[in-house]
């Protein structure tokens, strides 16, 4: 293929361009062409365009790859194509499918099949590979286990360099991370990692445990995602080993498998802070009945939360029955504190998730949560104050009450909002879910209470 034509496929601006193509070789019977034109491009590339084609076509174009270039564009795939694709797969396909995938990939594949396509897949696959899908499989829900694969290389520390480069050479499976390799003794207990590039480098009778200067940074079978995440953040990973009790390497997480990790926490994150439950697939592929009952639980919780609204205006009818101004202010005040709460909270919500803030800093938080609130407080209280004193049936005393309730429910609202985060996080709660919602709603309660407390006060009532 000329490099004019690899640099056109290369460069898939529109995906539905490249589809036509792929659909025109198709009608021509052209296979051999389609292939060549496939081979080129990157494993997503593919599954980009394999998305665009119907499914029958998808099909046949995904036969005309070879195995392990289809495995690795089907990792690509989103799980509702994936199912779609393989309804036209007999299960030798089905099998072969997921023994050329990487363990992780194929693990994340198998569980979103029915369990009895799942135990035929297992009866049919060889021992080791059955072993190795079970073990991973059985991992915890949210652990490093489960999102580790086991395609890489380990070498023993006593060889030579030239040795271990002869053993990686008579190497058949692919590794997910090639450029690195582990360095293992006895009981492949786990002693360094090497780069590739000091391997090459090494002078050729050197002992691989010699070339080893510093403690690896890893991760047991059961630390959780979270704290995986941050770990690579904080040492800038590009892979890391996973190890058992006995330190004995069981896998190894790469840079794409973080990403992943990062997009969905990310996403929950988001989906807990717009007070819903996370969902498991995408928008699309969820069914309208779970996206409501996702939605419904969040809503009648706040919902009974700011029936407690009522109940706390109910008892202060009297004042605000006196001066009935007060009202006119109450949305400005909710809004605001609601406003103030959600802006500290968003913060520090992300610096818990990026690993910036930590359970320590609750004191350093308040403090600078309370700076802030008392000089933003007085700017929006000083504007208030001017518009409650100059509009008609206004005055000192309701400018006063006004400015003063609303300075005390923004620095109310901006502590709560900086230190609830931090208090979930300290019970084993998922920070995001002290977000704006359920921040506006305490801030909410609180505040009308604040509010028609000032009024008391400053109207003599």
């Amino acid at each position: 293929m000329e490099q004019k034509d690899i640099t056109e496929w290369t460069d898939m601006l529109d995906m539905s361009r490249e589809a036509e193509k792929v659909q025109q070789l198709l009608q021509s019977r052209d296979y051999p062409a389609i292939r060549r034109a496939l081979l080129p491009l990157p494993p997503a590339s593919v599954a980009d365009i394999l998305l665009e084609l119907p499914e029958p076509q998808s099909a046949v174009v995904f036969r005309l790859l070879p195995k392990g270039d289809a495995a690795m564009a089907f990792s690509y795939l989103p799980k509702a194509e994936q199912k779609a694709l393989i309804h036209s797969f007999t299960d030798t396909e089905v099998l072969d499918l997921v023994e050329q995938m990487h363990v992780d990939d194929s693990v994340d594949f198998l569980e979103e099949l029915p369990a009895n396509v799942v135990n035929r897949i297992l009866r049919l696959s060889a021992p080791e590979t059955r072993n190795l899908l079970n073990r991973y499989m059985e991992m915890p829900e949210g652990s490093a286990g489960s999102i580790m694969t086991a395609e890489f290389i380990t070498l023993d520390g006593g060889l030579s360099a030239s040795r271990a480069i002869a053993q990686m050479r008579g190497g058949k499976r692919r590794a997910a991370a090639g450029h690195m390799v582990y360095i293992t003794g006895e009981g492949r207990k786990l002693e360094g990692i090497l780069s590739l590039y000091d391997l090459l480098m090494a002078k050729e009778d050197t002992v691989l445990r010699d070339l080893l200067d510093k403690a690896p940074v890893t991760v047991h079978t059961d630390t959780p995602e979270e704290e995986v995440l941050d770990l690579f953040r904080h040492h800038a990973l590009s892979v890391m080993a996973v190890v058992d009790k006995e330190n004995r390497i069981v896998g190894v997480i790469t840079a794409d498998d973080i990403l992943e990790l990062a997009d969905r926490e990310a996403s929950e994150d988001a989906e807990l802070m717009a007070a819903m439950h996370p969902m498991e697939d995408g928008y699309l592929e969820t069914s309208v009945w779970q996206h409501a009952k996702n939605r419904l639980p969040w809503l009648l919780f706040l919902l009974l939360s700011g029936m407690l609204n009522g109940v706390i205006l109910g008892g202060f009818e009297a004042t605000f029955m006196l001066f009935p101004i007060l009202i006119t202010f109450i949305p400005m005040l909710t809004d605001t504190g609601g406003n103030a709460g959600s802006q500290s909270s968003t913060l520090v919500i992300r610096g818990l998730a990026m690993g910036d803030l930590s359970l320590r800093d609750a004191w350093h938080v308040l403090r600078k949560e309370l700076a802030v609130s008392v000089l933003v407080g007085v700017g929006v209280a000083l504007a208030t104050f001017l518009r409650a004193y100059t509009m008609e049936g206004g005055g000192l005393g309701v400018a006063l009450t006004v400015s003063l309730g609303l300075l005390f429910i923004v620095i109310m609202s901006k502590l709560l909002g900086g230190i609830l985060p931090i208090l979930a996080k300290k019970v084993g709660m998922d920070p995001a879910l002290m977000a704006a919602p359920l921040v506006t709603t305490v801030v909410d309660a609180l505040g009308l209470i604040v509010y028609f407390s000032v009024a008391k006060v400053f109207l003599n009532l």
